[in-house]
């Protein structure tokens, strides 16, 4: 009788043990699927971001081609979570990295597609696309998507991704990470205030892309100016914030913020009453632009940081010196290009513009030799950093291609443009490689 006591005494306990060992098991579980979900909606996102920094001719880029229309850039996300991932891989803290790759041949075909459908004009051919494959030199775009286990997705994911990974398991989270409880709300907030107002002044770039005519867009008849910047800002100041993200990792936030269409047109009147194309541009025209757009917002995502005092805070807390944040992250970087016009354009509205794009293509390769002599740790630069990975060379390129223009200026003939960058942006394109293989 002892025994078949003892043995049943045992059989209870496995019993009680087992609903705990199932409890940890799903919990672990559950945190896989969430991290596996947010990499590779990482991934989706950074293929959208490379695929928007290929340059097609000479003054533009895809990311200029995709916001010409609501179709061109539903056509672009169609493509982009078509696109097959890699397998994922987990790591200890189980966090997640899911690979993918397209080849330039696939992304030139598509565009040439949607090119043949959707684009009004001539300021892009179809022999520009066939000049674009020939230009890339890499055969293949690869990025690498990385998750943390969180219900809530990074922004800017391409139209449809989110319905396409599906729905989160239910898993109770914080609202806030750990990580921003330590460096205190005041830093917390501080760094939304900064990724607002940064999402407001990528929102009036995408204004500025919007096209106008056939052969027009919002950028060409305006004469930049500081003047006219604060103008149009002083209407986007308006925008309403629809989505916060915290990074888990990182003191980084990022704020998404939407402005009706009916604003977007606005900004655009205000801008044509300073037009220096004089009567090429209609008011019909503008009144055109908004029967074409399609949805009824406009949405742009921002990234802030808290101050540099949080930042020094945030270094101290952790131990892998590789992973502390180096003091160019919490700046801007700032370079400045010069252009000239064609000689027989100058002096017209024409030769402006083009010294002014000219400038701002001089200013973009003058932050990317900079960039790319930025320390990293010990003596390690971005420039080498770059040369052993693949995926962090695309995606460093196409964030370069999305630098702001923050002010340009014209000496007589000579036009001069100031491109920024935030330093974080760079920083987190190396971090994420950084944490993983450190």
């Amino acid at each position: 009788m002892k025994f078949v006591h003892r043995m049943m005494m045992v059989a209870l306990g496995f019993g009680l043990m087992a609903p705990a060992w199932a409890q940890v098991d799903t919990s672990d579980a559950q945190k896989k699927v969430l991290s596996k979900r947010a990499a590779e909606a990482d991934a989706y996102r950074k293929l959208a971001e490379c695929i928007k920094g290929l340059q097609i001719n000479s003054d533009t880029y895809v990311k200029d081609f995709v916001a010409e229309s609501d179709m061109i850039q539903a056509a672009m996300d169609t493509f982009v979570r078509g696109i097959r991932l890699g397998n994922p891989k987990w790591y200890k803290d189980l966090s997640c990295e899911v690979p993918a790759e397209v080849t330039v041949a696939k992304v030139v075909e598509t565009l040439k597609e949607i090119h043949t459908r959707y684009h009004k004009g001539d300021r892009i051919k179809g022999t520009d696309f066939v000049d674009m494959e020939r230009r890339i030199k890499k055969k293949v775009i690869k990025v690498v998507g990385m998750g943390a286990p969180r219900e809530d997705l990074p922004p800017d994911l391409p139209e449809g991704v989110a319905q396409q990974i599906g729905a989160p398991p239910k898993l109770p989270e914080p609202a806030i990470p750990d990580l921003w409880l330590k460096v205190g709300s005041r830093a917390r907030l501080m760094a939304i205030r900064a990724a607002e107002l940064d999402a407001k002044r990528k929102l009036l770039e995408r204004i500025k892309g919007l096209r106008i005519t056939s052969d027009t867009i919002v950028r060409d008849f305006v004469a930049e100016s500081d003047q006219i910047t604060a103008q149009a800002m002083g209407t986007v100041i308006g925008a309403q914030t629809v989505r916060t993200y915290l990074h888990h990792d990182e003191p980084i936030a990022e704020v998404t913020v939407e402005v009706p269409v009916e604003s977007v047109v606005t900004i655009i009147k205000k801008l044509h009453t300073r037009s220096i194309q004089g009567d090429k541009i209609k008011g019909t025209d503008i009144e055109d632009v908004r029967k074409s757009i399609k949805t009824k917002t406009f949405q742009a995502t921002g990234m802030g940081i808290p101050p540099q005092n949080f930042i020094e805070r945030y270094n101290a807390q952790l131990e892998t010196t590789a992973l502390k944040i180096p003091p160019w992250a919490s700046q801007k970087i700032r370079m400045t290009g010069s252009g000239v016009p064609r000689e027989d354009t100058a002096g017209t509205a024409q030769g402006k513009l083009m010294a002014a794009r000219a400038a701002e293509l001089d200013a973009k390769r003058k932050l990317a030799e900079h960039i790319n002599g930025l320390v990293i740790v010990s003596e390690t630069r971005v420039k080498d950093f770059v040369a052993e990975h693949d995926e962090v060379a695309t995606h460093m390129d196409a964030i370069l291609v999305g630098s702001m223009v923050e002010k340009t200026e014209f000496d007589g003939e000579t036009a001069n443009v100031t491109v920024s960058i935030p330093g974080m942006q760079v920083w987190e394109v190396v971090y994420e490689r950084l944490r993983i293989t450190r």
